[in-house]
């Protein structure tokens, strides 16, 4: 299945008229549904008194009865209410379902008032009536008001917020009907008022109905007789579209699960009350559990829905609901637990519903959207019919309670094994998204950007093996990636994971056809990645953008995203620390912004720009960084120092303090930037010059980040104390100019690499020395040793390049105009860093002589 669809109205922003009309509809189908179920709850406890008057209680079937009168209608009129709501303004149609809603609650009130119970039960029929014409429209009409794009969220807030008012009305009558019952000892009395002041609560609905914005009907369709029938051949119609067919059966298997429910709950407060004083206060309370459950499970398929619908969450919530009733069928009925299970239950229920409800709604044509909704109805009603019949034969048949609910977990287990065989992809991708989201906090900035529909082509930085994970997880809209078809012909997790992202297969050998089946993945309307460095990183800094997505965005003719992911550098599935995955994490949850960039015609971007704007982004995303909010206390974190050189250490920690707060945020933010390259290692010890400007990021700020210790090497420092200093220390790098560089050379000191301010290059000598890129005491780049490849398939990456002073660290924006490279920093962005320079398709920083 395809949880997204293209939208069947116009996409744009819904107005602030459309916003308040759908809150409004909200309240009025939740003031609609407290008054239908109050009303419809009070006739039932009264039926219970009646029977127990009479002798019958425990033979009683009058809640069988009822259940049968509220679908009855569906069943017989689903068609007609269809047809109103797609042949006339589902506005009107809303204000008619209110005032018929306030005659028929009078009948009622008349009813109980001359102790008719005919005629009440006959008020109770057209009370469901009343809902079946409704339904159709209250549905409908949330697309019609705010579109595809919040439909997830939306629908999942309408059903909130109706199964809450049902459940208030529901559970408020139970309890009402108690204490007047116990005060009068009369069940007409007990019912009488309460029923007058639900009729009273009927007018506000009506009225509020007339705030809402009059939306045109879709159909000029004329009646016909045949419409009365004619929801036998929609369903039939229904079962010839796959994907309206089992999602349809999914929702009614919720409708049976949720009658089987409540008929059982009705059937365990008559064993716990004997059906007199008391059934309706144990029944408000299992119908409590049950939809304070409904109403949970409705709130979290909500947030699950709220960027896309998610249809994940389906086989989830079917598990849920296996594991209540299986629970409630081994708790004995006196306890408490009972009413938890319940609650346990419904979550797993409403959580099953939301998504399949939401997917519904967005893939009818909007022409036929209340006859097909019609239609559906028709299932969940043949569903509650099907529940009221095989719960009267259990319970004719005189089943313990815990093999109905037994027999409900077995069914619930069916359904979600089925709902998973037919949604794999959806389940497995939900799953591991969550699974991810525990590890990595995500913030994600201007996902808004994306277009809501159309083909997108998205060019995002690669530093990880989850890079698809985290772009999964933070798109508004399902993402298909690129991938070598060699990988289809794998077994095992990787043959699975294409499968499951839906992957396109691209030829390694078959340049032109890659990019031509590539173009025509973009062309068919979804939202494509390719990574164009073409390797995941292994030196954290991006390597050279190849051009074959210039040729797959101009084939397809489709805006380009940039998208940058920061943070991820460090992760057990980074090359950090020199290989992939083998390795323990420094911290969980582990932080991650990803940073989206404006949609660019595919004829305006290219390799240039796109580096330039993956820049952008990455400073952007990197003055987000978390460490950054409050500097001072990261600076204040305790740097352990080797040397004895106190006195110098604590006047760099003065020249700290007196930078304030502004100051110290830029100096840890290059702080971290550095550490973004792979230089220095956690907890390795790191020789610092004392003389160079630069000491208080070497030996203070840097170690704050990386746990690191220190030596702090003077001019005043004899090469025996330093000699001593540096034996058995594990020092992974050192830090200064030229005179501490040939001091190190002298001594014959190996084993680790110098990272040289002063710009001086030589990589080959025993110590090799990497050159850095300073201006205006801030490190703007660096070199490193040429990462390792660690399989066949890795291509070469350089560390450094001769007469360069290093790649652009990240976090710098940066506009090349002729010789001259002018920078941004992370936080110091209205200061411009401005060097004579030129910087190639690598990020390497070449100055000019």
């Amino acid at each position: 299945m395809n949880s997204n669809q293209p939208a069947d109205r116009d996409e744009k922003l819904a107005s602030k008229r459309d916003v308040r009309s759908f809150w409004t509809m909200v309240l009025l189908a939740a003031q609609n549904a407290y008054n239908d179920k109050a009303a419809q709850f009070f006739l039932i406890p009264l039926a219970g008194w009646l029977a127990v008057l009479a002798g019958t209680s425990g033979e009683s079937t009058m809640e069988y009865k009822l259940g049968l009168l509220i679908v009855l209608p569906f069943i017989l009129f689903s068609p007609l209410a269809g047809w109103l709501s797609d042949r006339f303004s589902k506005t009107w149609v809303l204000r008619g379902g209110a005032i018929l809603q306030l005659l028929v609650l009078a009948l009622i009130v008349v009813a109980v008032h001359f102790r008719w119970i005919n005629l009440a039960v006959f008020g109770f029929f057209l009370l469901a009536l009343q809902s079946t014409l409704l339904s159709p429209a209250k549905k409908g009409i949330v697309k019609e008001m705010l579109g595809s794009e919040r439909l997830g969220f939306a629908s999942g807030v309408l059903e909130m917020a109706s199964v809450l008012a049902i459940c208030a009305g529901q559970i408020a009558s139970g309890f009402w009907f108690d204490s007047r019952l116990r005060a009068s000892g009369d069940g007409w009395q007990a019912a009488g008022w309460p029923l007058v002041l639900i009729l009273i609560l009927a007018i506000p609905a009506v009225l509020l109905s007339f705030s809402i914005k009059v939306y045109p009907s879709p159909s000029k369709r004329p009646f016909k007789a045949s419409i009365l029938w004619e929801h036998f051949k929609q369903v039939g119609q229904l079962f010839e579209n796959r994907r309206l067919k089992w999602s349809g059966l999914g929702v009614a298997f919720f409708w049976f699960f949720g009658g089987f429910i409540n008929l059982v709950a009705i059937q365990l407060g008559k064993e716990l009350s004997g059906g007199g004083v008391g059934f309706g206060s144990e029944l408000a309370w299992f119908i409590a559990a049950a939809s304070g459950g409904i109403i949970l499970g409705g709130f979290l398929g909500a947030i699950g829905c709220k960027r896309y619908i998610e249809l994940g969450l389906v086989p989830i919530g079917g598990v849920i609901m296996v594991l209540g009733c299986a629970l409630l069928a081994m708790t004995d009925i006196h306890s408490v637990w009972m009413k938890v299970w319940m609650v346990f239950a419904g979550v797993g229920g409403a959580i099953f519903l939301v998504p399949l409800n939401a997917y519904l709604q967005d893939i009818v044509d909007p022409a036929k959207r209340g006859s097909v909704l019609a239609g559906l109805n028709l299932l969940d009603c043949m569903a509650g019919v099907v529940a009221v019949i095989v719960q009267l034969a259990m319970f004719k048949l005189h089943m313990p309670l815990w093999v109905q609910f037994t027999v409900m977990a077995m069914l619930c287990a069916v359904a979600t094994g089925f709902s998973s065989k037919l949604l794999p992809k959806h389940f497995l991708r939900f799953t591991l998204l969550s699974i991810f989201r525990i590890f990595y906090r995500q913030k994600i900035l201007n996902a808004e950007r994306m277009p809501e529909t159309g083909g997108v082509l998205i060019l995002p930085n690669h530093v990880t093996y989850l890079d698809a994970f985290v772009l999964t997880a933070a798109s508004p809209r399902p993402i298909r990636f690129l991938m070598f078809e060699g990988y289809f012909k794998k077994g095992g997790l990787i043959r699975w994971f294409v499968k499951m992202f839906d992957t396109v297969p691209i030829s390694k050998t078959k340049a032109k056809e890659a990019l031509q089946v590539a173009a025509e993945a973009v062309k068919q309307g979804g939202v494509v990645c390719i990574f164009p460095e073409g390797q995941l990183t292994r030196s954290g800094s991006m390597n050279e953008m190849k051009r074959g997505f210039e040729m797959i965005a101009r084939k397809a003719d489709c805006p380009v995203m940039p998208v940058y992911m920061d943070g991820l550098w460090g992760s057990i599935f980074s090359f950090e620390r020199g290989k992939f995955i083998k390795k323990v994490p420094y911290k969980m949850p582990y932080g991650v912004t990803v940073a989206w960039g404006e949609p660019v015609s595919s004829r305006e971007m290219n390799s240039t720009r796109l580096r330039k704007e993956l820049y952008e982004l990455s400073a952007e995303a990197f003055g987000l960084r978390e460490l950054l909010r409050h500097p001072g206390r990261t600076l204040d974190r305790s740097v352990t120092l080797l040397s004895e050189n106190e006195d110098r250490f604590q006047r760099l920690l003065n020249e700290v303090e007196q930078r304030g707060e502004r100051g110290q945020r830029a100096l840890l933010a290059n702080a971290l930037q550095l550490a973004e390259c792979p230089v220095v290692r956690v907890k390795s010890t790191i020789l610092v010059d004392a003389e160079s400007a630069l000491a208080p990021l070497y030996a203070i700020a840097l170690p704050a980040i990386r746990k690191l210790k220190v030596i702090l090497v003077g001019n005043d420092m004899s090469n025996e104390e330093l000699q001593k200093l540096m034996s058995g220390a594990d020092i992974s790098a050192a830090f200064g100019a030229e005179t501490l560089y040939q001091r190190l050379n002298d001594m014959g000191v190996t084993g680790f690499a110098y990272y040289h301010e002063g710009g001086e290059l030589y990589p080959e000598n025993a110590l090799p020395c990497f050159a850095m890129g300073v201006v205006d005491d801030e490190v703007i780049s660096i070199s490193i040793a040429h990462p390792n490849a660690v399989t066949a398939t890795n291509q070469f990456q350089a560390g450094w390049k001769e007469g360069s002073i290093g790649r652009l660290l990240p976090g710098y924006a940066y506009e090349q105009e002729d010789e001259e490279v002018s920078l941004r920093g992370v936080v110091t962005k209205d200061k411009v860093i401005r060097i004579l320079a030129k910087l190639d398709s690598e990020g390497f920083l070449f100055p000019e002589c």
